[in-house]
C-alpha cells in the first residue's frame, strides 16, 4: 500500500498521515495505543434526538461541572423509552482458570462483528441503550509518556454511542458500549472507535432494526490533554 499523504487536523497539534479512502495512518513520530475505557460526561448546549423526552433532557443539562466515566463507574444512559437510567459501566464475566476462588473481568467495549456470538446476542437483540457522552479518549505513547487525546463533536453537540446492557446479580443494571470499525479521524490512532451514532441512526437502533454499523459518519475532531489517570489503559483494555 502505498504511503498516504500527511495532513494536519486543525483539532490536533500533530502531523497525521491519513487521507480519504486510506485504511490507516500514524502519527508522526508518535506511537499509538487503545483507548475506549474512558469517556466524559459534562453539560453539553447542541440538540437531543426527538427520542429523548423532556424530562430525560433535563436531567443531562443539569449535569454541572466534568465527570470522567471509568469501568465501574455509574453513569446515565438512555433507553428506548426515551427515559433515562444509572447503570455501571462493565459486564462482569468470569476468568477461567480460578482454583480456589472465582475471579471476574470487566468487559467495557463490545465490537460489532462479536454482538451475533454467546457474550452479547441477547442484550444485543433485546436490550440496547444509547450513551450520552461530550467526549471520549484515547491514549498515544508520547516522547514522556502516555497522552490522552480527547474526541468530541464541533458545535457543544453530544455524542449519541451505542449501547447494550444487561441485570447483573452483583452489580445491578450494567451496560456496555459498541465498538465498530475506525472512521477517517480514528483510523489514524486505532482499528476500533465508538460506535456514535447520526441522527437517523438512532431510532432504528433504539428499535432493533439497526444491525450493522460501519465507520461512523458523524463529525469529530480531536485535541492532546492533560493526563487524567496514574496509570492509563495499556493494550489488553479494549475488547
Amino acid at each position: 500500500m502505498a504511503p498516504c499523504p500527511a495532513v494536519v487536523r486543525p483539532a490536533c497539534r500533530m502531523h497525521i498521515n491519513i487521507s480519504p479512502g486510506c485504511s490507516r495512518g500514524d502519527y508522526t513520530g508518535v506511537t499509538c495505543r487503545p483507548m475506549c475505557t474512558a469517556y466524559e460526561l459534562g453539560k453539553r448546549g447542541g440538540s437531543f434526538p426527538d427520542q429523548v423526552k423532556a424530562r430525560a433532557m433535563k436531567e443531562l443539562l443539569a449535569l454541572v461541572g466534568t465527570s470522567i466515566i471509568r469501568p465501574t463507574l455509574p453513569a446515565p444512559v438512555l433507553m428506548p423509552d426515551g427515559e433515562l437510567r444509572t447503570m455501571a459501566w462493565g459486564f462482569r464475566r468470569p476468568v477461567p482458570g480460578g482454583k480456589t476462588k472465582q475471579l471476574w473481568r470487566t468487559i467495557v467495549n463490545s465490537r460489532e462483528d462479536k454482538l451475533q456470538g454467546r457474550t452479547w446476542s441477547k442484550a444485543f437483540g433485546e436490550r440496547r441503550c444509547l450513551i450520552p457522552a461530550a467526549a471520549f479518549y484515547e491514549w498515544t505513547d508520547g516522547p514522556t509518556g502516555k497522552v490522552p487525546l480527547r474526541f468530541e463533536r464541533p458545535g457543544d453537540e453530544w455524542l449519541w454511542i451505542a449501547g447494550i446492557w444487561e441485570q447483573d446479580k452483583e452489580r445491578g443494571e450494567c451496560f456496555s458500549m459498541v465498538t465498530t470499525e475506525p472512521n477517517e479521524v480514528l483510523a489514524a490512532v486505532h482499528d476500533r472507535m465508538p460506535a456514535v451514532l447520526a441522527p437517523e441512526q438512532i431510532g432504528p437502533y433504539l428499535a432493533g432494526d439497526l444491525k450493522e454499523f460501519g465507520p461512523s459518519a458523524v463529525g469529530l475532531e480531536f485535541r492532546e490533554t492533560a493526563n487524567f489517570l496514574k496509570k492509563p489503559p495499556n493494550q489488553g483494555e479494549l475488547f
